[in-house]
């Protein structure tokens, strides 16, 4: 199964005695599941969040770094790479 295929959360329910079930489910059950999320899909959220929240105003999207002024692009670019350990 391709990672586009796959359902973008999983849940894992814990059992009566609080331990992690074996199974996975596409949906939660309760409160007490834990969610998990596919890293390419939190990585592509993240980065349309950056770019919605940060700015909106073409002619400002220049941001100033520890290191240097970049552009909103070269973060979104550097986070991705960083978030996949590059």
């Amino acid at each position: 199964m391709k990672a586009k295929e796959a359902p973008e959360k999983l849940y894992l329910h814990p059992t009566a005695n609080g331990k992690v079930g074996a199974s996975w489910l596409a949906f939660s059950l309760t409160n007490e599941d834990i969610e998990y999320i596919r890293t390419d899909a939190f990585i592509e959220k993240t980065c349309a969040w950056l770019k919605e929240s940060i700015t909106n105003n073409q002619e400002c999207n220049r941001i100033i770094s520890k290191k240097r002024v970049i552009t909103m692009g070269e973060i979104i670019k550097d986070f991705r790479k960083y978030m996949k350990g590059e």
